[in-house]
């Protein structure tokens, strides 16, 4: 006998660890073969040319690029932790402001890196006037609501001024401008003040003293106010005002006189119009003057171009009436105005040239334009952002290249099985028939027709014979046909060319992603092409959050999604939609039959809550699409989607006697319904039981059972030959709370029909305020994942929970049939295990029959994925050295997860900002299909137990058809001298 010590048992855990790690790593030749990455910038708020080759932009989602204007492509980026509010870019860099903390940043606009750093110390904090940058690398930031302060080049300070004010007065609204060597200080009237007036202090660039200061008066109803050139514009009541900002020269124009020549002059009401010029340079003298207003059920523009003259206004270019107001920018002393002016094209004025360029666009797939920057003016450049969030860069006649950045904001993504090819083939020859035609069609002209379509099908046969015996040197699982680039799959879908009907391939492994984003646009993407886009569809006024897979596809009924998003409805008032489509092209589907789309609207805006949908297993007699349920907790009802007569009829008869659901309001309190039939077939809930969080805890996070999940064994085999087996409760879910003043976090799993706790414990000393908590359950068991601040312990962590029926081995429940109402607590065994990352979401691989074992999939803030075998979370894992039972369970010895960069299933992408992570079964046992989205999008397939189910890629199938063929030779050639032998020796 011999004792095993403790460095022994570790190197004995990482040479077990050995038999997992090589089933999450990949062969550095097989990276970005079936796994794709689509970097994203997000909805762009603004953009500067670099050079001819570069534009900087900066999003809403807090980061600044820069793009290929040739091509479209990120050349960097960078992802900033805290809040972006100023950007400004020059020839020598690129200038930041963001707060939370408060530091200004200033970036090399070649290759993004970081130049210098300027953090404000205290609770001071950066005014909301915008920046001054120079070409020369100096900048001049305003702190507070008094103070101007400028950098140089290495981001030190020049010098500070100070605005004097009196004691206690704030400057609400400041503007900053340069001008020469002068920078104007411009603090805009107070709403209330008594006398108000634009406050101008002119400060010297060089010394950073106050050279003059001067006052221009106004009234108290100033408004609009805008800076064009070097004009202070602004209205007052019905007058238009302006003076140049070096000295008081005010000169007025009246609204009715100015505009009454045009067309639309009673649309121009004072408190309708909005004045829009945002250039800084010193040559503009023209501004553009709008008005909004309603025409029946929509809101309609009105615009005008208005030059500043030496003593008046004067009207330059009409604009006419446009359905919303588009983009503007400035270069030099032209205007750009962008504007659509029909739903397939926009067109560009530059003045005062006088210049108009028409352009192409399908304004129902994007949105109307949210932004415009002029990149060139000869030849013609132009950046354009819409409201769907995708970016378009256009030429003189056409687009250059655009980028789907919708796709950085989804709500929600759903995997879609294709059809199988043959399915198709039926339904376009041999089943593609009208009700009329199935009537006359005897049963030998539909056996003709069948035999025919198969013969037909044999001139396909010699291409299929080549491209598999071609396909013999290479992988099963990789096909190079139809290879679409990254720039082309990140491009929007412009519906030019005909969609292609899309088949099943023999794995499994290609399927389309449903993609529905918060800024109201569904997208389609091909897993097998690099995730390029099949369809899109765009739904003005749409934030999607949600989105069902109601029916998949079947002969003659094509696969059905529903998207779900909050809009407004007919008077303004929130309200929520359901917009359902055909899944294979975008387009509305209503139902199958003529008869009855009269009578159903495939998009719906209704005012109920939908505090909780719930797709149930139940489907529509008629269509064969799955029923929604749609509770809305104010009023305690339940709706069904859709409602129709046999819908209900089957709803009522089948589900409604066993339908329970359970719903958290904001505070965190959990309630149990059970759903009844209330007057006139209305459906109502009744409360069934409720928990309340005690005093001093609330909610953090809630565990939900993963959808259409295989369970392959009910119990699991011991190394002994007995069984534990599982508590497969599909009600139960885990509830993790915290009690800040304790420093406590306590887990519940609780049962959702009768709202009993199942378990509970307590952690001690767990840090939820700067650190997350997420949670996954799959099967019988739940993975959590917290900081610990316990002295021995600290650290991540993450806790396994497993559930099983009994105590001791082979236990069972004698039921046969499963109710949450009978009385069974489950026996848990849990364990902790030290975890090296933090996390932002947590996901799990999904089989077809859920035997391979599972990969638990964690989102890390440093932008990877790691896949961690369930094996390395099991609690019966044995903290001593392992028996020859534990040894014939494959148990590994207890340990904390390993640090291995091989468990990234992103190795060295830089996957940004993930923040869920969702899995498919393919048709193969061993592989699951895996895709990410946050910021970026990922997709990759995941095989936890290896590839089992088919050949590995260094299996040379060359080899085996010419051993075949030897062998069918070998027996050709000796079988007749057997033969021979044989009757020779029968003549001995």
């Amino acid at each position: 006998m011999f004792a095993i010590t403790k460095s022994g048992l570790n190197l004995l855990l990482l040479g077990l660890l050995q038999v997992i790690v090589p089933a999450t790593a990949i062969y550095e030749s097989q990276a970005g073969t079936f796994d794709w990455h689509h970097t994203w910038v997000g909805h762009p708020r603004e953009a500067v040319k670099i050079d001819n080759d570069h534009i900087a932009v900066y999003s809403e989602k807090n980061i600044i690029a820069s793009l290929n204007t040739n091509s479209g492509a990120v050349e960097w980026r960078q992802v900033l932790d805290n809040e972006l509010d100023q950007f400004l870019a020059t020839d020598s860099g690129i200038l930041t402001l963001s707060s939370l903390p408060e530091r200004a940043q200033f970036w090399n606009n070649t290759n993004g890196q970081l130049i210098w750093e300027y953090t404000l110390s205290g609770a001071e904090k950066f005014g909301n006037a915008k920046p001054i940058a120079w070409n020369n690398g100096e900048t001049a930031v305003f702190v507070g609501s008094t103070k101007l302060i400028k950098l140089s080049k290495e981001g030190e300070e020049v010098w500070t001024w100070v605005k004097k004010t009196k004691e206690d007065e704030g400057l609400d609204n400041v503007k900053i401008l340069q001008r020469g060597n002068d920078i104007y200080v411009i603090v805009e009237p107070v709403e209330d003040a008594i006398s108000p007036f634009f406050d101008i202090s002119i400060i010297d660039n060089t010394t950073g003293k106050t050279t003059q200061s001067l006052q221009i008066p106004c009234r108290t109803t100033a408004s609009d106010i805008a800076y064009v050139g070097n004009y202070i514009v602004w209205t007052e009541d019905d007058l238009i005002k302006w003076s140049p900002i070096d000295k008081k020269d005010i000169k007025s124009s009246s609204l009715k006189t100015l505009v009454n020549s045009l067309p639309t002059a009673d649309k121009f009401v004072p408190t309708k119009i909005s004045i829009e010029s945002e250039s800084n340079n010193v040559n503009t003298r023209s501004f553009v003057l709008s008005s909004t207003y309603d025409n029946d059920e929509s809101t309609e523009i009105t615009s005008v171009l208005i030059v500043i003259e030496e003593t008046a206004l004067a009207l330059s270019k009409y604009f006419g009436i446009q359905a919303s107001f588009g983009g503007i920018d400035f270069h030099q002393s032209s205007l750009i105005r962008t504007v659509r002016t029909s739903p397939i094209e926009f067109t560009t004025y530059i003045l005062p040239e006088g210049k108009e360029i028409k352009i192409q666009h399908d304004f129902s797939l994007s949105g109307d334009i949210n932004y415009v920057k002029l990149v060139n003016l000869e030849p013609l450049a132009l950046f354009v952002v819409t409201d769907g969030s995708s970016v378009f860069y256009y030429n003189e006649s056409s687009i250059v290249w655009s980028r789907e950045e919708s796709l950085s904001n989804i709500a929600a993504t759903e995997f879609l099985d294709l059809p199988e090819k043959k399915m198709w083939t039926q339904m376009v020859d041999e089943l593609d028939e009208t009700v009329s035609e199935q009537a006359k069609e005897n049963p030998v002209s539909r056996y003709i027709r069948r035999l025919t379509t198969h013969a037909l099908e044999l001139r396909k046969l010699p291409a299929w014979a080549i491209n598999h015996f071609i396909g013999m040197s290479g992988s099963t699982l990789v096909t190079k046909e139809n290879e679409v680039s990254t720039i082309e799959a990140q491009s929007c879908w412009l519906n030019t060319t005909r969609p292609e009907v899309l088949h099943r391939d023999n794995f499994g492994l290609r399927k389309l992603l449903i993609s529905v984003t918060k800024s109201g646009k569904i997208v389609a993407q091909d897993t097998s092409r690099n995730g390029k886009i099949v369809w899109s569809r765009y739904v003005d006024s749409f934030s999607f959050t949600q989105v069902y897979v109601v029916r998949a596809a079947s002969v003659k009924l094509p696969p059905v999604i529903v998207a779900v998003g909050d809009t407004y409805d007919e008077v303004g008032g929130l309200a929520t939609g359901f917009i359902r489509l055909n899944a294979l092209n975008g387009e509305n589907y209503a139902c199958s039959t003529p008869e009855s789309a009269d009578y159903f609207e495939p998009i719906i805006v209704t005012n109920i809550g939908t505090d909780k949908i719930v797709r149930l297993p139940i489907e529509d007699p008629e269509e064969r699409t799955h029923v929604l349920a749609i509770f809305e907790a104010g009023t305690g009802r339940v709706y069904i989607y859709p409602d129709t007569y046999a819908t209900r009829d089957k709803f009522a008869t089948e589900f409604l006697p066993n339908f329970y659901l359970s719903y958290q309001n904001k505070d965190g309190n959990l309630k149990g319904y059970k759903v009844v039939e209330g007057y006139r077939g209305s459906l109502k809930v009744l409360p069934l039981w409720e928990f309340k969080l005690p005093q001093g805890e609330s909610s953090l996070t809630v565990s939900k059972p993963e959808a259409n999940e295989k369970v392959a064994s009910l119990g699991r085999a011991l190394g002994n030959r007995n069984v534990l087996y599982k508590y497969l409760n599909p009600h139960m879910f885990a509830l993790i709370t915290r009690n800040t003043e304790k420093g406590s976090m306590k887990v519940r799993i609780i049962d959702s029909v009768k709202g009993s706790i199942l378990y509970e414990t307590v952690h001690e000393n767990v840090d939820t305020e700067t650190n997350e908590v997420h949670v996954i359950q799959s099967e019988n068991w739940f993975v959590y994942h917290f900081w610990s601040n316990d002295v021995k312990p600290k650290g991540y962590q993450t806790v396994v929970l497993e559930l099983f029926e009994g105590e001791h081995e082979n236990e069972r429940v004698a039921s046969t049939n499963f109710s949450s109402f009978d009385n069974i607590q489950p026996h848990v065994l849990s364990s902790a295990f030290a975890f090296p990352y933090p996390v932002t979401t947590i996901g799990v691989t999904e089989t077809r029959n859920g035997i391979s074992t599972k990969n638990l999939l964690f989102g890390l803030p440093t932008h990877q994925i790691m896949a961690v075998n369930k094996r390395l979370f099991d609690p019966r894992r044995p903290r001593e050295k392992p028996s020859k039972e534990d040894q014939e369970e494959m148990l590994f010895p207890y340990g904390p997860i390993p640090d291995d960069k091989r468990l990234f299933l992103t190795y060295y992408q830089d996957v940004a900002g993930i923040k869920s992570i969702i899995s498919s079964p393919s048709l193969l046992e061993s592989t699951a299909l895996v895709f990410a989205y946050g910021l970026d999008t990922f997709f990759t397939r995941s095989s936890p137990s290896r590839q089992f189910d088919v050949l590995s890629e260094d299996f040379s199938k060359v080899q085996l058809l010419l051993t075949m063929a030897g062998l069918v030779a070998g027996i050709w050639i000796t079988g007749p001298m057997v033969r021979r032998k044989r009757v020779n020796a029968l003549w001995k």
